[in-house]
């Protein structure tokens, strides 16, 4: 459209000089014949196409900054996809990718999964061992979305990873430290969310302490899951000087607990209901003894199902672990398939329970 607008603008330019040279031939007398009425109709032709054509020169240099300002655009939003991408994949790498997690121990499994509803997500989850006796589970949630809770989320993870490594073993403490250090710099008024426990692979007692997160789930072997209502401490980053709480859940072999954020929960279908927390435990109790993998995926299912399609708007993410104790894990056959053949596409029962 710019070239045939440039090109339309010159071809009345010529037009309108071929006019003027006719109106200067007569003026010269070289155009005798009706002088007069030749030469108003030569200046009104040649008035005309100039104007037009300086129209049109106007809307073809128009046209070209708009495309080259879309051009421009176009660059951005390229260069900015790749910029998320590759801050999206620096933030994927952040978090465990690898399972089995802990090969070498036969004492528990643990598994966890991350959906973000957007390309940069504000939840995270970590396990590290502290000492060969200690495991440290983290699930966090950064409040907001998109890139300020992907740098929040990033930051935060820093600070919980390496103050959950304390010796002291008390989550309570831990996360004493950890809000003062959040705080500390936290010049944008956000908080997280954090629910950090402690196990201790020898005797089975998982010391806890809950920074505003989600309740925990936990089921003792042989039973169904249930939300274990636990005390809850203020989130992380909001105020100095906090005091939190632990307290210890006692795991016998074949015990499992599961984590989560609110995604899970939150998550709608398109008449606006929420997934909810009997919903969730519902998914988990479908299938109790599969392997943990298995079992997030499950509720992941779940949640897919109940949505039917709706848009994501939080992000998703879910942590388990199952306590074998110090014999490790049983080789019955009854313990359910391996993590390597669950069968993640298979479809799980679609969960009805109604809130």
């Amino acid at each position: 459209e710019v070239r045939i607008t440039f090109t339309v603008s010159k071809a009345m330019f010529a037009a309108a000089a071929l006019a003027l040279v006719l109106l200067l031939l007569s003026l010269m007398g070289v155009l005798s014949a009706g002088q007069g009425v030749l030469r108003a109709v030569l200046l009104i032709t040649a008035v005309i196409l100039f104007g037009s054509a300086a129209y049109c020169l106007q809307l073809a240099r128009s046209g070209r900054a708009a495309l080259l300002k879309r051009k421009a655009d176009a660059r951005n939003v390229d260069r900015l996809s790749t910029e998320l991408e590759l801050a999206k994949n620096i933030q994927s790498n952040m978090l465990p990718s690898i399972y089995p997690a802990f090969p070498e121990q036969k004492e528990f499994d643990v598994y966890a999964r991350t959906e973000p509803a957007k390309e940069l997500g504000g939840d995270f989850f970590d396990f590290q061992m502290i000492d060969k006796d200690h495991l440290a589970l983290i699930i966090a949630d950064v409040a907001g979305k998109g890139i300020p809770a992907a740098m929040f989320m990033m930051a935060s993870k820093i600070i919980i990873s390496n103050l959950s490594k304390n010796r002291s073993h008390d989550p309570a403490k831990i996360l004493k430290m950890i809000n003062k250090q959040i705080g500390a710099n936290n010049q944008a008024d956000m908080f997280v969310t954090l629910w950090l426990g402690i196990l201790n692979i020898s005797t089975g007692v998982l010391s806890s302490a809950n920074a505003g997160h989600e309740y925990p789930c936990i089921r003792h072997k042989g039973n169904p899951f249930r939300l274990l209502k636990d005390p809850h401490g203020l989130v992380l980053g909001v105020m100095d000087k906090v005091e939190y709480r632990s307290y210890d859940i006692q795991l016998a072999p074949g015990d499992t607990i599961f984590v989560y954020t609110d995604g899970v929960t939150e998550a709608a279908n398109s008449n606006d209901e929420l997934f909810g927390l009997n919903r969730m435990v519902d998914a988990l109790n479908i299938n109790p003894d599969v392997p943990i993998a298995q079992l997030v995926d499950n509720v992941r299912r779940s949640i897919s199902a109940f949505s039917n399609g709706a848009d994501q708007a939080d992000d998703i993410t879910m942590l388990a672990l199952r306590y074998f104790g110090p014999e490790g894990k049983p080789e019955a056959a009854g313990d359910g398939p391996t993590e390597k053949e669950a069968d993640p596409d298979e479809p799980a029962a679609i969960v009805k329970t109604d809130e």
